[in-house]
């Protein structure tokens, strides 16, 4: 395949025109991909118990025969630094006053000598000894996500993958306690999906989507699957997906071998004829207060799509059909917010939805108090967050909660989003995640981190003081996916930093977020040689 046809092809797939996308890479021909090393990286995911990064490697330009996930050693950076991790050893010894030659001689590097390019004190250090395993899936993995087992050990990762299409699942160490973690192989690392051969390819079984026999309904999945948001459920999990170029979401229903009858995950359902351009989707917390309730309560846990070729945030919702035999649950619409801020409002990408301040008075709460979980509800609606890309700004808003009772007796919670603020951004913002820094006091502080490709910026938004912090973070080219390691470290020190997928040049930063340090908000480390696509090399 020519260079100039390979790029072609992976711009019709991204774009999402479905005659050529059900025809994107599926199979297993061609060159084997990178399996330890960077190829333009999408998205991360941080393990609950801090010890492992998820990597997903799309093969953007069709180089290869597919893309890849992978499985990087975050602990301590495998010891080689004793207690502490590079990021921590070059900040350390910054912060005492330290050189750059000696703090990057500390891990093995050199000062950066093109910090502009590839921002950064010190030059990139290796990538492949970081990781631990890898997998072979479709080409352009464009989400993850991490679900924790409700009721026990037990974790799942899932992967949306334009390529094939489908979701792609994964059994993975549970490490919610990092002293006891509980391993699906034996192993302290895990990536299984019924992976064979050199490539270590995903089986179709673990390809939710991609065969109808595996659905109930007898379904396959949409082209363009773009995104990925999962909502606890009483069997397990909902997760539902966005389709850009189908206006169609699909929903995944997540069993565990105990809980269910099918103990895999299956596609159940596709709500069609949404408003054009689905992109990403986000999850609305249910409160506390369903549970306390739910002798009497109907709730139908909810999400949040955006479109980034209509001007409007549109809520769908799970219902289990639990009337039926078998059930057979699907989704249904449940209003749209129209996005009219400013500008047309019709490009809206990355979300994210705040519910600390809703969980703190809940935390407060007796969990059998009605009375009080409904106050919580009522008196703190959730802070929603979405970026839009016309104009390129942050906007504002809120998830309103309306409790309705009869005779004193709470039947049903309905939420409704609304926009208040628009806040200006750099160009081309395309995510959104909450994290948190290190204030100067050394606590932990909640921020909106929107991360934006064109530009080159993440942007830290503070949403108590509801402003954008003087300096935005200067990044590789293409900053794509964010995860965030914030916690003690194994000497009881307090870290918190960002790492970030830089997707053009196919290396990954990581940022530190401590603000008493002078290094806030710089890169502290970046892991793989910077590789320029091959129509600069």
């Amino acid at each position: 395949m020519t260079r100039a046809r390979s790029y072609a092809l992976a711009g019709a797939c991204l774009a999402g025109a479905s005659a050529v996308a059900a025809g994107c890479f599926t199979g297993s021909d061609g060159l084997v991909p990178p399996t330890e090393s960077l190829y333009f990286p999408t998205a991360l995911a941080l393990s609950p118990g801090r010890t492992s990064l998820y990597v997903a490697n799309s093969d953007f330009d069709l180089q290869y025969n597919g893309g890849t996930v992978q499985v990087i050693n975050v602990a301590d950076v495998e010891g080689q630094l004793g207690t502490r991790s590079l990021a921590a050893a070059v900040a350390d010894t910054l912060a005492s006053d330290g050189s750059r030659e000696q703090a990057c001689s500390a891990i093995g590097s050199t000062p950066n000598a093109d910090d502009f390019l590839y921002p950064g004190a010190c030059a990139p250090i290796a990538y492949t000894p970081f990781v631990r395993k890898f997998v072979t899936v479709g080409a352009f993995t464009s989400a993850m996500t991490l679900l924790p087992r409700q009721d026990g050990s037990g974790l799942r990762l899932f992967a949306a993958v334009r390529g094939d299409p489908s979701v792609t699942y994964f059994d993975v160490v549970d490490d919610r306690d990092p002293s006891a973690p509980v391993s699906p192989c034996g192993e302290a690392f895990c990536l299984e999906c019924g992976a064979s051969g050199d490539d270590r390819r995903c089986n179709v079984g673990h390809r939710i989507g991609e065969s109808a026999v595996s659905s109930l309904r007898g379904l396959t999945m949409p082209t363009e699957p773009s995104g990925i948001a999962a909502a606890p459920i009483v069997a397990g999990d909902a997760l539902v997906v966005p389709h850009q170029t189908e206006d169609a979401a699909s929903l995944i229903v997540n069993r565990w071998a105990a809980a269910a009858a099918l103990p895999w995950p299956t596609l159940e359902f596709t709500l069609r004829d949404l408003d054009t351009g689905p992109t990403s989707v986000v999850t609305i917390p249910p409160p506390q207060l369903v549970r306390a309730a739910q002798a009497t309560i109907t709730y139908r846990p909810g999400f949040v799509i955006s479109h980034n070729t209509a001007p409007v945030l549109s809520v769908i919702r799970y219902e289990d059909d639990e009337g039926s035999s078998p059930p057979r649950p699907f989704l249904v619409r449940g209003g749209t917010t129209l996005v009219t801020l400013q500008g047309e409002g019709s490009d809206t990408r990355g979300m994210a939805i705040d519910s600390t301040e809703r969980d703190a008075c809940e935390a407060l709460t007796d969990p059998t108090d009605i009375d009080g979980l409904r106050r919580c509800v009522e008196d703190f609606p959730l802070r929603f967050y979405a970026a839009t890309r016309t104009p390129s700004a942050l906007m504002v808003g809120t998830i309103e909660s309306t409790v309705a009772s009869t005779d004193g007796i709470v039947t049903s919670v309905d939420e409704r989003v609304s926009l208040d603020e628009i806040v200006p951004l750099p160009i081309g913002p395309s995510g959104v995640s909450l994290g948190n820094v290190i204030n100067l006091q050394g606590e932990l502080e909640p921020r909106v981190f929107i991360v934006s490709f064109d530009s080159r910026y993440i942007t830290s938004y503070d949403p108590r003081l509801r402003r954008v912090e003087t300096s935005t973070i200067r990044t590789g080219r293409g900053p794509f996916g964010m995860a965030f390691d914030t916690g003690l470290d194994q000497t009881g020190a307090l870290r918190s930093h960002l790492y970030v997928g830089n997707f053009t040049d196919s290396y990954i930063s990581v940022i530190d977020l401590d603000m008493r340090r002078e290094t806030y908000g710089t890169v502290l480390v970046s892991l793989g040689p910077p590789t320029p696509p091959r129509e600069e090399q």
